[in-house]
């Protein structure tokens, strides 16, 4: 598997509970490491690599400039997804929902949080 040019790690309170919330929505976490001062999980979706979540105070402690970042803290992420209809759909009563779907530039948006403020947005795949 190759990672793409830009990872994103995000900082989470609850390594576990973030990763049940992305398997819920469709993601697949790879096992965690034997180190309990490194709990980072590696998720993939539709068997590609998506993101990290990384507990926030070892995240803190790796990057000590990120120490009075709040967790969500601003931007957003977007999902490229395959089937829109089908996904938004079986996603949409397991996520808290920032903006209902809308076309913008002739492609369909669906915004959610995770558990921690995260935004993301549901976008059907496109090539570019």
């Amino acid at each position: 598997m190759k990672a793409p040019a830009l990872s994103p790690c995000l900082g989470v309170p609850d390594t576990q509970a973030a990763v049940d919330f992305y398997e819920k929505i469709g993601f697949t976490a790879l096992p965690a490491g034997d180190d309990p001062n490194d709990d980072l999980r590696i998720l993939l979706f539709e068997g590609e690599f998506a993101l990290m979540v990384y507990r926030e105070d070892q995240l803190r402690s790796w990057l000590p400039n990120l120490k009075e970042t709040p967790v969500g803290a601003f931007g957003m992420f977007y999902l490229a997804v395959d089937d829109f209809d089908s996904y938004v759909e079986r996603i949409r009563p397991l996520v808290t929902v920032q903006k209902d779907v809308l076309e913008h530039h002739g492609q369909k948006l669906f915004y959610f949080t995770d558990p921690n403020g995260y935004v993301i947005a549901a976008a059907q795949k496109q090539t570019w």
